[in-house]
């Protein structure tokens, strides 16, 4: 599980404070902004959609999908939805 954990904290820093403009991966979401919203959010829109599809790939490579992959795939999309909504509270409480 603590993969999952992982890929939570690379879906939110990826899809977030990574791709603002001026950091690492901007680039990327700017190209991929050209895409289709059901392309794009999953590739670098949303923290939850890059993190469940992650997990997914990972659980595929890993051992197979199954029922035993739930857990798994619940965790990463949790600590994603986790991250990016302490990052907007903690925005909205330091620019008040």
């Amino acid at each position: 599980m603590q993969t999952a954990l992982y890929i939570s904290i690379w879906a939110y820093l990826f899809t977030g404070p990574l791709s603002e403009p001026g950091q690492v991966f901007w680039l990327v979401k700017g190209l991929l902004a050209r895409l289709p919203m059901w392309l794009f959010m999953p590739l670098v829109g949303c923290a939850k959609c890059h993190a469940g599809w992650v997990a997914i790939g990972y659980q595929t490579l890993h051992g197979g999908l199954g029922w035993h992959s739930v857990p798994f795939i619940l965790i990463a999309i949790s600590g994603a939805y986790a991250l990016q909504t302490w990052h907007l509270i903690v925005d909205k409480w330091l620019h008040k």
